[in-house]
């Protein structure tokens, strides 16, 4: 049976507030990256002075680099970011490359008054996307704070806003500066302030000294980083951890569930959902927020076959269906060779369902898995090198269904299959209603252990970081 994919983020998209004016300039840092106690990278950090078009300013520059272990193959992912910005560090352009497994993801960002116009290239794919900036919001250079370089006292509360070139959005960070702690790293005690940030993709605590500079980060997925000097940084680094990272991501639930893939219903209780987002209800599966606690979301699942004499006629009419059938930065449905691809595999088929089974087998048969390539790619890159993990094969169906002119989602959420929950990624397509359909699996029943947490564009699916290495699930039925 093929591999299922159980992994999905392995990077910590770092946004910290930095009171970048108490810097000397030129200036250069180092932090190591650790999930538990094991080193897994390092990340760097320079700022000086430059110019970009004539403006007078400074380039900052991030690069972060992670070895991990993931379905037993080692992964590197090397990141670099580099920003330019005004005299007061607001930013006037991006470049921000993403490398795993011999692919890139590039996003070229030039901040205007209004939006910031992108260009995308997603392994072989390229595309365009203007961004808004919402009234009023006054960007600053991820990872910075450029507000002012006094100490902020505790209690003080900030909302910035930045530009996220993983999920090609304006996002909010919130920043409450919490308490003073004296704490000891390597050996050495500091004085620092620590700050809680909030991010759209999760929380992260920062541990900051009064000049501003960062001793200590935590966040999502285990995930910490330390202040150490190039020489401690760049060592022990390499070889992949000796953990497997989707392993340790894994939700364990307090029971086996025998035969998963051929579960028509579930009903479960997930501990840690705090986002309002990722409590879906739809025809598939309901989702209710016990009252006794926030945090605990019940979810029921009901798995059906579905009778393609009851599918609706194609394209369908209304313009409801308009978000999920236009080409997006990675679903890129109107490139030549995914078109002709999808004309290949549909054929003169006009029936949606039956479209999509050909698709999903196709994908299936023709797709292998490589668990070393850790970045979002195009669907025409997927379709160039046939190799990819779960994401990479919804990616591709989701294009493929709607180059035949069908709508469909990139969804992502839960898997049960080896003992425990694993990070997952399916499509759904509309044929008459929202069926689910995944690549990864020989036939087209999705099982009621697939749990929707996101849906929409593919870019939704690293709203799940905030969650990964949180979550409980206690299943309390299933058949």
């Amino acid at each position: 049976m093929r591999r299922f994919c159980r992994w999905m983020f392995a990077l910590m998209l770092i946004s910290f507030a930095v009171r970048v004016g108490a810097y000397p300039i030129p200036y250069e840092g180092w932090m190591g990256t650790y999930i538990g106690e094991k080193k897994v990278g390092y990340l760097r950090l320079t700022i000086e002075k430059a110019k970009y078009n004539g403006v007078d300013g400074y380039k900052i520059v991030t690069d972060y680099t992670n070895h991990l272990t993931v379905l037993g193959a080692d992964m590197t992912q090397v990141v670099n970011s580099t920003c330019y910005t005004d005299l007061k560090y607001a930013p006037l352009r991006e470049d921000f490359s993403m490398s795993s497994g011999g692919k890139t993801t590039q996003v070229n960002a030039t901040f205007k008054q209004k939006t910031i116009e992108c260009d995308i290239s997603a392994g072989s794919g390229a595309s365009t996307k203007s961004i808004p900036i919402p009234e009023g919001a006054s960007l600053v250079a991820d990872p910075l704070f450029s507000g002012n370089d006094s100490v902020p006292a505790v209690g003080t509360n900030f909302v910035l806003f930045y530009f996220n070139p993983l999920t090609l959005s304006v996002d909010q960070l919130k920043i409450k500066v919490d308490r003073k702690e004296k704490i000891n790293v390597g050996g050495k005690d500091y004085d620092t302030l620590v700050l809680l940030n909030a991010t759209p993709m999760g929380d992260m605590t920062v541990w900051q000294e009064s000049d501003g500079q960062i001793v200590k980060i935590t966040g999502m997925m285990g995930i910490s980083m330390v202040r150490m000097s190039k020489e401690e940084a760049l060592a022990g680094v390499g070889g992949g951890s000796s953990d497997d990272f989707a392993v340790l991501t894994s939700v364990k639930p307090n029971r086996v569930i025998d035969h998963p893939r051929d579960v028509k219903s579930m009903d479960v209780v997930i501990d840690g959902l705090t986002d309002s987002k990722m409590v879906i209800s739809d025809s598939r599966q309901t989702a209710n927020v016990l009252k006794a606690n926030p945090g605990e979301v019940q979810f029921s699942i009901k798995a059906e076959h579905f009778n393609a004499k009851k599918a609706s006629n194609l394209p369908p009419s209304t313009t409801y269906f308009h978000d999920y059938l236009v080409s997006t930065p990675y679903v890129d449905h109107d490139v030549p060779d995914v078109a002709a691809q999808s004309r290949a595999i549909v054929e003169s088929e006009r029936n949606p369902y039956t479209a999509c089974s050909k698709i999903r087998a196709w994908v299936y048969g023709n797709l292998k898995a490589k668990a070393d390539i850790g970045i979002t790619r195009s669907a025409s890159d997927v379709l160039k090198s046939k190799v990819g993990v779960c994401r990479d094969y919804a990616i591709l169906f989701a294009a493929l269904a709607r180059s035949a002119g069908i709508p469909s989602k990139v969804v992502s959420g839960l898997l049960y299959t080896d003992g425990a929950f694993y990070y997952h990624a399916w499509v759904e397509c509309y044929v008459g209603k929202w069926m689910p359909f995944d690549a990864t699996l020989p036939s087209d029943f999705v099982d009621a252990t697939h749990i929707k947490l996101a849906e929409g564009d593919a870019t939704t699916m690293f709203g799940l970081a905030k969650v990964i290495g949180t979550l409980k699930v206690d299943i309390k039925d299933y058949k």
